[in-house]
This record gives structure tokens, C-alpha cells and sequence, in this order.
């Protein structure tokens, strides 16, 4: 476990680059980890590495000594029948890979939304959710690997109270929270230093990202550079630094989804590890 801040690019911020080019990438822009896009156009497809590709890329990454903060996988439907094994199935095998490359996170959305789930009654979602998300914990546990649940759009977690009861409910010592600002302040229920209170010891990793918002409903915004936005950065950062956060931030710098918006990696991703710095150390 870190006892200090560390700072790590995510890949999806260097879309069309492979994963040996994005370690070269963010060792030079002054990173100290990598947190992977994991997904079948992702820098990592987990249900097509296989095991010596994966040391390849960790052997790849030693070199530049640089470490994986987190991989991103996007398997989340715990619920239906049908999804649920192939969802903890494709997760088993993510944790597989994080293992090999000694990284120990693995984000996992806090489940679907239950409007999503016509004909199932919302408890039977969060309770499918929980016991999903446990089963994978558990497989996790034996390789000393954890799970972070984000707080995120599209899910049951989007705040920090909803990603709190699950973490709670879920009750295991290996699960705790991705903490996705942005999104916490845009769900409503909490925002800038009330957040990072509320979220407080059950934080395991942390994203940064910054957006103009234009409307709620419907949702509008515009992906922007950190500081450049409306979201509440300068008061969550200067909290996450008084609580005494350690772990990753990581910048979960949109260029995949949102191209035009942004710089290329080499000016925006500098901008923005620059930015944090300055509010963290």
C-alpha cells in the first residue's frame, strides 16, 4: 500500500496507442504509474491477452520503472441472468492479469442501474450487485489484488453515500472506493469538501478530470483541462491533502471519448499532472 500521493495517466487518454507506447509516453510527461483501459479496444482486451503477453507488458513497464495503478474494466450487469457468470467470469480473469502485472486495483462499476432491469425489484438488484461484487472480491483476495467501486454515472454509485452503503454492505476488507469527483458533484448529494469527508478512509484510488458544464437535463458538458472547468477541484483536492490521502491520482484524461475537446496527451495530460500537483504536494 502507498504511504504517499503517486500520479498516474489512464490510457484512455491516449487513444490509438499501443501499450508499450503509452508507458514510454507517460514515464517522459513525468507519471509514476498507469492505470489501463481495459476493454476490446482498450490497451489491455483481457479476453484476449494471454499470460506471456501480460509479463511482456510488466517486464516492458519495469523497465521504464514505471508501475499499473489500476485496470479499467467495464464488466458490470451482476443482475440479469445470463450476464452475471460472464461478468464475474471476465472479471476473474482481469484479476489474473493484475496480478501479473503486480498492480492492485481493479475498478468495478457498482452495478447497473435498476431502471435497466425491467421486471426486477431494486433490491433484488443491490442484492445481486452485492453478492456479485463479493464473489469477485474473494477470488481477488487470493492474490492480494482489490476492488474499487466508482462513483459513476450508469450505476447504483454514482454518489458517495450510495457507494458507501454498497462498499458496507459488500463488507469486505479488499473492497473499497474509486473516487470519481466529477460525478460525485454532479449526482447532487455531496460536493467539494463534504464529499472528500464523506468518501474519507474508504478511498482507494482517485480520478481527476475536469468539464465545462452546460445543463444537467439533459446532461451537456464539455471536456476541458483541470482547472479550466466548473467542477469544485481546488476545494476537493485541498481536502483529499488535509485528510492525508495516499494512493494514486489518476487523470482520466477523455481523449477516447471526446477528441475534439481536448489536447493531445503530450500538452493536456502534462497541463493537467502539473495542476494537481500544485493543489496536492
Amino acid at each position: 500500500m502507498n504511504e504517499r500521493i503517486l500520479f498516474s495517466g489512464h490510457t484512455m487518454g491516449a487513444p490509438g496507442r499501443d501499450i508499450f507506447e503509452v508507458i514510454k509516453l507517460f514515464k517522459q510527461i513525468g507519471y509514476d504509474g498507469i492505470e489501463v483501459r481495459v476493454a476490446a479496444d482498450g490497451q489491455i482486451d483481457s479476453e484476449k491477452l494471454s499470460d506471456d503477453e501480460a509479463r511482456k507488458i510488466f517486464t516492458a513497464a519495469k523497465q521504464e520503472s514505471m508501475a499499473f495503478s489500476c485496470l479499467t474494466s467495464y464488466y458490470q450487469n451482476f443482475v440479469a441472468a445470463g450476464e452475471r457468470e460472464k461478468v464475474i467470469k471476465n472479471l476473474k480473469r482481469v484479476i489474473d492479469i493484475a496480478a501479473i502485472l503486480q498492480c492492485p486495483l481493479v475498478r468495478v462499476y457498482g452495478g447497473v442501474e435498476p431502471s435497466s432491469q425491467p421486471g426486477i425489484w431494486f433490491n433484488d438488484v443491490w442484492s445481486r450487485t452485492v453478492s456479485g461484487i463479493q464473489e469477485t472480491a474473494e477470488y481477488a483476495a487470493r492474490y492480494g489484488v482489490r476492488i474499487c467501486i466508482e462513483t459513476h454515472i450508469g450505476s447504483l454509485t454514482m454518489s458517495v453515500r450510495d457507494t458507501v452503503r454498497l462498499i458496507e454492505d459488500v463488507n469486505m476488507a479488499n473492497v473499497g472506493m474509486l473516487f470519481d469527483y466529477a460525478w460525485v458533484e454532479l449526482a447532487g448529494v455531496e460536493g467539494g469538501a463534504e464529499a472528500v469527508r464523506k468518501a474519507g478512509r474508504h478511498i482507494f484510488h482517485v480520478h481527476v478530470k475536469d468539464w465545462v458544464l452546460e445543463s444537467r437535463t439533459p446532461l451537456k458538458k464539455k471536456s476541458c483541462l483541470m482547472g479550466q472547468g466548473t467542477v469544485r477541484w481546488a476545494e476537493a483536492l485541498a481536502e483529499l491533502k488535509r485528510i492525508g490521502y495516499t494512493g494514486y491520482v489518476s487523470d482520466e484524461y477523455e481523449k477516447y471519448w471526446y477528441p475534439e475537446d481536448l489536447p493531445e496527451p503530450e500538452v493536456g495530460m502534462k497541463h493537467n499532472l502539473e495542476y494537481v500537483k500544485k493543489h496536492l504536494l
